[in-house]
């Protein structure tokens, strides 16, 4: 069952990441085995990767021995700005989505000859290894009709299905990670530590970096193994797996390797870590000294251009990112005030041993800033005149999909400033006018490099857009003549100089297999300080352009985004197991180069294998999405709770992307439960959503039936979100109505602050008015909330009043519950009256779904106290795998007050909506 860890993560990421709005023109493509769906304005990416997905499949399915013969839904787009990709492996309706944002050469998946091939080829193989259906009769058959998942997803482990994806990747593209400096430093650096996850924690790991052993570790496990026992065993444990005799993994996996996984997981990392033990022992260190600890992902120092500050951007992990500015000066103050502490231990006991210090003592920041939305703050920068930082943040747009932004965020006043909006820039450096940056434009699948306008935020081109070449860390000199940026020339990370008054370009070829990554210019000089990945180490080079480079260190945890300061240091990150740290080197001599040998694989990388291009092929002219292709699925529910006890059965149809979603469902159960039938549908390929809601109901106390029609309008803003809705419901209960719904969140010192605000007039049969008011403290997964909700019916027809108790149903519309107060942990009508008021408080228990809550509810002059607990489930409609929108609650409530009976009662409810 380790693999439903694996589809568990998949949910999560479309959940997360929907495509880019079915709004969007969409198009679509079509080839023998894929249907490639996008944008408009990523056209030119799409058919780049619509030309080799069918040689790239053909080359999978050659490696992986199995040929599936379900076409492909493929969905481009690029929801959150950052490179990614996944699949889903339903053996009837297998998808990929892949993000066009291309890494840069520092990132974990930054070694590629092409973004678009090596992305493909690893959620292709994904597709390919996970789509082997089972020769087992009767899993087949459970298979078909129950559960399109097979035993390859459901049995293997999560490092055994990112690993092999991975292996993949390098084999057939002659890069990626099996053959990347990040995955060889990473590998050496934890092992020589004794760091390396066990095998337990191989798929899944809370410490820093742990989620991404099942792709590091797990694909160098699997090469090693490979190579043990031969070329093509690995398609020998697929085929034992899905064998006709049911096999667990560890059972396929001994069949083919001779022992457990487990087992020969201790030998490879024993191997591991001598290998890389040999490899820091080889050639003398010269990694400058430890200058500050930070943790995890924490990076991008800039030195003011005084030398008297430095900017980091701390990510601790626990708490939101921050930019934080120390002095790069002698921590006096600090030493003070601990040894002042040591005197006063000495005081209260001579005797005691005092502690031994092997760090830096932490420094007090001079200012520090966190985003008020709690995002994620990038590439920090100095204005030339030392007084504010340029720095990127990711904000959505009104559908919520984010986009690179610039902001200007000065120390001393605290005032922040956005500079862009929605330009999808990034990694800017100001100029020495002080008017203007260079910045790193990637939008739809393109880079080029941009002049920023630091007033007006508007952007000009430096460069023509490009899928062939992407650009990276563009810096310029002292004087605002010179440009160094690196850019990935046909998978080559070089070094470029540009004269910014010419246009000329110079290149810096990196020696074969090497790379350059985060150049920056010696503050007053000719030269400058870049990265040099090679052969599974990361260095500091002095680079003169038109001239050589020559190393300045020699570390185990690589040195990484250097920030050269005006006195000569430079300030750099390197990584350690529990994240990045800050380093400081003086600049003397050359230091000396690093050792290789196949002796110390995977300590260093293997030689990557030498291959050909994917050939690209004609393709047919793109068609209009339309409506997409309308697929079935099956959908279950569940209503049972007090004087509630039905089940629901139906189909939902729909396309790939959700432009248009119908279900239709059957409600069965007892006399006091909602039987009946309905069929509802959205339709959003318009910027206003159209639902429409049929139904027929009936239960003990009355026959309904009728259809909404309703209409809703969503913004999303940088710390809000604005909803409103219209329409009318007509048959059995005539009824207009108007709702609007505003939320506003801040983050502060990793608390966040959230306010909701809900307004609602209903008119027809009855008159009523609604109205709420909320607000919650969260911090991680825990948060208390508390709200006060108000109903008033001013007017009615007959005996209309408002209801307390119940669950929704699937089949019952919203408008037809709007007089009614739903609790489950009350039977239908339990109090009655014109007049409502409740209030709510919930405390959500970390790291579990659990709510713990109570209410008290008013209606006229009787109340009603409830508490208790419940488990809830909310998802958005998730049409990439074909599922509508759902509601599930699992909970226990007991009556406080307010009746004769101190009832406890249990409730289960399963509830879809398009």
């Amino acid at each position: 069952m380790k693999g439903l860890v694996e589809v568990c993560l998949v949910l999560a990421a479309a959940a997360g990441a929907q495509a880019q709005g079915p709004t969007a023109d969409w198009q679509t493509l079509s080839t023998a085995h894929f249907r490639i769906h996008y944008p408009k304005e990523y056209e030119a990416w799409s058919e780049r990767a619509a030309s080799r997905l069918e040689s790239i499949r053909t080359e999978v399915v050659r490696e992986i021995g199995y040929d599936p013969p379900t076409p492909i839904d493929v969905i481009i787009a690029n929801p959150i700005a950052q490179p990614n990709g996944f699949a889903w492996t339903s053996l009837d309706t297998p998808r990929i989505v892949l993000y066009t944002e291309p890494p840069g050469p520092g990132d974990e998946i930054g070694a590629y000859s092409s973004w678009i091939d090596l992305l493909a080829v690893h959620e292709v193989a994904h597709v390919v290894h996970m789509l082997r259906p089972s020769r087992n009769p009767t899993q087949r058959l459970i298979e078909r009709i129950l559960f399109p998942l097979n035993r390859i997803t459901l049995g293997a482990p999560r490092w055994v299905l990112e690993g092999y994806a991975t292996v993949i990747e390098g084999r057939l593209t002659g890069s990626g990670r099996p053959s990347s400096t990040a995955r060889a430093l990473i590998l050496r650096q934890w092992a020589a530590h004794g760091r390396l996850p066990s095998y337990d924690r191989l798929d899944s790991d809370s410490r820093f970096l742990g989620m991404s052993m099942a792709y590091l570790a797990g694909s160098a496990y699997l090469e090693w193994l490979e190579q043990r026992n031969g070329k093509g065993s690995l398609r020998n444990v697929w085929t034992r797996m899905t064998a006709g005799r049911r096999r667990s993994f560890d059972e396929a996996f001994a069949g083919v390797f001779g022992d457990s996984p487990e087992r020969l997981y201790g030998q490879f990392t024993a191997a591991l870590t001598a290998a890389a033990v040999a490899a820091n022992q080889a050639v003398p260190m010269r990694e400058g000294e430890l200058w500050q600890q930070t943790s995890r992902r924490s990076g991008a120092p800039a030195v003011s251009p005084d030398g008297e500050r430095i900017v980091v951007v701390e990510r601790p992990g626990n708490e939101p990112p921050r930019l934080v500015v120390w002095s790069t000066g002698p921590p006096e103050t600090e030493e003070t005030r601990y040894e002042d502490q040591l005197a006063a231990i000495r005081e209260r006991d001579p005797e005691d041993v005092m502690p031994v210090r092997v760090k830096p003592l932490r420094r007090d920041p001079i200012h520090s800033f966190s985003a008020p939305d709690g995002g994620d703050l990038l590439t920090p920068r100095w204005t030339r005149d030392g007084r504010s930082i340029l720095h990127g943040r990711r904000q959505p747009d009104p559908d919520g999909f984010l986009h690179h932004d610039l902001f200007l965020w000065t120390p001393e006043t605290g005032q922040v400033r956005r500079v862009t909006h929605l330009a999808d820039v990034k990694e800017a450096d100001p100029l020495p006018d002080g008017r203007t940056a260079v910045a790193l434009r990637t939008r739809y699948g393109t880079s080029q490099l941009v002049l920023v306008d630091l007033a007006s935020g508007g952007v000009a081109p430096l460069t023509e857009p490009s899928l062939d070449i992407v650009h990276a860390h563009p810096r310029a000199d002292s004087d605002g003549n010179l440009l160094a940026y690196v850019a990935n020339h046909g998978g080559a990370w070089v070094l470029v100089i540009r004269d910014l008054q010419s246009g000329s370009e110079t290149i810096i070829e990196p020696e074969r297999g090497d790379g350059f990554a985060w150049p920056e210019w010696r503050p007053g000089r000719d030269d400058l300080i870049t990265t040099v990945l090679s052969r599974g180490f990361m260095e500091l080079h002095r680079a003169v352009p038109g001239g050589r480079h020559v190393p300045i260190t020699r570390t185990s945890g690589g040195a990484t985004e250097a920030a050269p300061s005006p006195d000569g240091r430079i300030f750099f990150m390197s990584l350690e197991p529990d994240g990045f740290v800050v380093r400081v080197i003086d600049d003397a001599e050359a230091a000396a180069p690093p050792p290789l040998g196949p002796s110390l694989i995977p300590a260093v990388p293997p030689a990557p294998p030498v291959v050909a291009p994917f050939a690209p092929q004609a393709l047919p002219s793109p068609e209009p999405y339309g409506i997409g292709r309308q697929e079935i699925s099956w959908i279950v529910g569940l209503n049972l709770a007090p004087s509630q006890k039905a089940a629901e059965a139906g189909i939902r149809i729909g396309d790939v992307i959700g432009r248009l979603d119908t279900i239709a469902v059957a409600s069965f159960g007892d006399d006091d439960a909602q039987r009946g039938a309905a069929v509802a549908g959205a339709w959003r390929g318009w910027p206003v959503e159209i639902a429409a809601h049929l139904f027929r109901t009936k239960d003990h106390r009355d026959d309904r039936d009728g259809g909404e029609l309703r209409a809703m309008w969503s913004r999303q803003m940088p710390r809000s979100v604005l909803t409103m809705e219209g329409g009318v419901l007509a048959g059995t209960l005539d009824l207009a109505f108007a709702e609007g719904r505003w939320s506003g969140f801040r983050v502060m010192r990793g608390w966040r602050f959230q306010h909701d605000l809900e307004a609602a007039y209903d008119a027809g049969d009855f008159r009523q008015t609604r109205g709420r008011i909320g607000g919650s403290i969260s911090r991680g997964s825990a948060r208390l909330s508390v709200a006060f909700d108000a109903r008033a019916l001013r007017e009615s027809r007959g005996e209309q009043a408002i209801e307390l108790g119940g669950l929704p149903s699937t089949i019952v519309p919203r408008s037809a519950f709007s007089a009614r107060v739903l609790e489950p942990a009350l039977p239908v009508a339990s109090l009655r009256g014109r007049r409502y008021e409740g209030r709510f408080v919930e405390a959500v228990v970390p790291a579990i779904p659990l709510t713990l809550f109570y209410r008290h509810h008013r209606l006229g002059a009787a109340a009603i106290e409830v508490a208790g607990g419940q488990l809830t489930l909310d998802t958005e409609p998730l049409p990439l795998i074909g599922l509508p929108g759902l509601e599930a609650t699992l909970g226990v409530g007991r009556v406080v007050s307010g009746r004769d009976e101190q009832d406890t009662n249990w409730w289960l409810g399963l509830r879809w909506r398009p």
